[in-house]
């Protein structure tokens, strides 16, 4: 999760928390939650929360998208901002001591969240990025260490780093966002919803080992239109969608998406998981989308798999 726009794929899914053993891994271990993963980060600014490049002087805030299977995860977490130089390869070492922190030691229901203020005084010039880094504890508290660093009393925990672009009067983005209509199951429309079980039979219900399709339709306003240096630069934004489940297999790890995709070319298929005795089984399913400048953002969905 870098706001370079070159930035290597699999770089991408590592510092998300999706390439924890590696390139190689398979599509099952990318796209399948079977353990608390941290999936994304979105920067909302106070003053317009879909613009994630705040300006120096701004308060902004910045939450990490956790997910885990069946259940909503508890985490504790440490996490620290600050301002960084350019950089072409990997992330990049803060300019100065963080300007902002905050810890949770112990694990709550509640999201790995840091607001801040950009100091009035940063150089654009010289650090136009900030960036995020820290660890994210599931059902573990955080232990402070004699050096200064904080681990996890259980497990080693998600490394997490994040880097997005500060504004200035020149340079502004929008993060991407999923619309309440943004995502259909085999064509229909597939609303969020709050259900918590099967038991309300107000969630979509499928059968048990079929294929199904979901299409993601994010709005034209989410491709944003780019400044083109030469004829060969995009004119508008591509972005990233990462789709994950907690039962069953999808096809693919990620769609990149342009304003002109075909609408059967934004949709990844999903197969339906066997069922262990006849009672129903409720799957979740989280959706990521990114720009290459920092901008994501997160929604999630649930159906029901019947006998």
């Amino acid at each position: 999760m870098s706001a370079r726009p070159a930035l290597p794929l699999c770089l991408s899914l590592f510092a998300a928390g999706l390439c924890s053993a590696g390139c190689d891994d398979s599509l099952k271990s990318v796209s399948s939650i079977e353990e608390t993963r941290v999936l994304g980060a979105r920067v909302e600014v106070e003053a317009d929360p879909n613009r994630s490049s705040p300006q120096p002087g701004e308060a902004a805030s910045l939450s990490f998208f956790v997910a885990a299977p069946s259940a909503a995860p508890q985490i504790s977490y440490s996490l620290s901002l600050c301002a960084a130089q350019l950089t072409n390869t990997g992330f990049p070492p803060c300019a100065s001591a963080p300007f902002a922190s905050t810890v949770q030691a112990e694990p709550a229901n509640a999201a790995a969240r840091l607001d801040f203020r950009v100091p009035e005084d940063v150089a654009l010039e010289s650090t136009p990025h900030a960036f995020a880094s820290g660890l994210i504890c599931p059902d573990s508290s955080l232990n402070l260490g004699a050096d200064g660093a904080w681990s996890c009393d259980w497990g080693s925990g998600t490394r997490v780093a994040f880097e997005f672009d500060l504004g200035g009067p020149q340079h502004s983005n929008l993060s991407p966002s999923f619309g309440v209509n943004a995502l259909l199951l085999d064509g229909e429309p597939w609303p969020p919803s709050s259900a918590a079980s099967c038991d309300s039979g107000s969630l979509p219900q499928v059968v048990t080992k079929t294929r199904h399709a979901l299409r993601i339709d994010l709005e034209d306003s989410s491709f944003e239109l780019l400044t083109r240096e030469t004829s060969l630069d995009p004119g508008r934004e591509t972005l990233l969608v990462s789709p994950f489940v907690d039962a069953g297999q999808l096809d693919h790890g990620f769609l990149s998406l342009s304003a002109d995709t075909p609408s059967e070319q934004r949709r990844v298929s999903w197969d339906a998981p066997a069922l262990q005795g006849a009672e129903p089984r409720l799957v979740h399913f989280y959706f990521v989308v990114r720009d290459a400048r920092g901008g994501q953002d997160f929604t999630n969905r649930a159906l029901c798999v019947v006998p």
